[in-house]
């Protein structure tokens, strides 16, 4: 009975950490996630919620891209490996598209943008 106790409070300990605390939602003209990261490597997970498809990009506050997805369709999720520095960063979506009346559609612009602290 106390190993089946022990097993169980390893799991829910185990279940509670780590990739939860690195998940970002993305949706028509929104990235939802923690505004916080550990410094190190990790794994940040994307789940897109939205009607079209997305992409993660994590890039530096000066725009260097320091990794990116590929096309992420609507329901489906991934995740991306990254090794992050302490500093400054922005999770986003970099699609542009033409929307129905032939205009662009610059995700990014529209909203798809999230900032975010790496820290010690």
């Amino acid at each position: 009975m106390r190993r089946l106790a022990a097993c169980l409070l390893f799991l829910v300990v185990a279940c509670s950490t780590g990739a939860v605390s690195d998940r970002y939602f993305l949706d028509e003209w929104a990235v939802d996630g923690p505004e916080r990261l550990p410094a190190g490597t990790d794994t940040i997970t994307a789940e897109n919620n939205g009607e079209w498809s997305h992409t993660l990009v994590v890039t530096t506050e000066d725009g260097h891209v320091v990794a990116a997805s590929g096309l992420i369709e609507s329901g489906a999720m991934t995740t991306l490996d990254v090794s992050l520095e302490p500093g400054p960063y922005v999770i986003s979506c970099r699609i542009v598209a033409q929307d129905d009346e032939g205009g662009l559609s610059d995700h990014y612009e529209r909203g798809m943008n999230h900032r975010v602290m790496v820290e010690t």
